[in-house]
């Protein structure tokens, strides 16, 4: 290859680099999550610096009460909030996770993915408030009862004092998953 033609490619990819970084980081697939409120908010949610707990509980109700089916982010932007610091937080997002789950088109897998890994977590705090919502989770997906409890009684173990009500929402997931 020639001087020339070298420079012209370093040119080419020079100009490419310079067009790729002035983009926007947030590109929708379709209109849908820029016009829909809850999807702006959950953007500016990610774009700010600080948002109190208060907020973002506040959020996460915006999310559950308004269609989360409708939300693009929304199963993604739940999914993180499972094993958060604040316990008002994590119960928002546990009983939000459900109702996402409870809409016929809702990304299943990705949730109880992200609700048994709230089960492992190694914050025992976390594992507890995951259990407390176990039967519930049971009972919206009665597919997966058998892993779900799986997962439950390993939580239950790894509990350094497990209160008796972490044995009854044990129980009452295990005769859930027999009816």
């Amino acid at each position: 290859m020639n001087r020339a033609q070298n420079s012209q490619t370093m040119g080419d990819i020079d100009e490419r680099i310079g067009r790729g970084g002035s983009q926007p980081r947030f590109l929708p697939m379709d209109q849908q999550p820029v016009n829909d409120p809850i999807s702006k908010l959950i953007f500016d949610y990610e774009r700010s610096k600080r948002v109190s707990d208060r907020d973002l509980v506040e959020l996460i109700r915006k999310v559950e009460r308004n269609n989360p089916e409708r939300i693009s982010k929304a199963p993604k932007f739940i999914c993180q909030h499972l094993t958060h610091k604040s316990e008002s937080v994590r119960k928002s997002a546990f009983t939000t996770c459900l109702a996402i789950l409870n809409q016929p088109y809702s990304p299943r897998q990705m949730m109880l993915d992200a609700y048994r890994l709230s089960l492992c977590s190694s914050n025992f705090k976390i594992m507890q408030d995951a259990l407390s919502f176990l039967p519930q989770f049971v009972d919206t997906c009665p597919e997966e009862a058998n892993n779900l409890i799986k997962f439950g009684s390993i939580a239950y173990k790894r509990l350094p004092a497990p209160s008796t009500d972490v044995e009854m929402y044990l129980s009452k997931a295990f005769t859930k998953a027999i009816q």
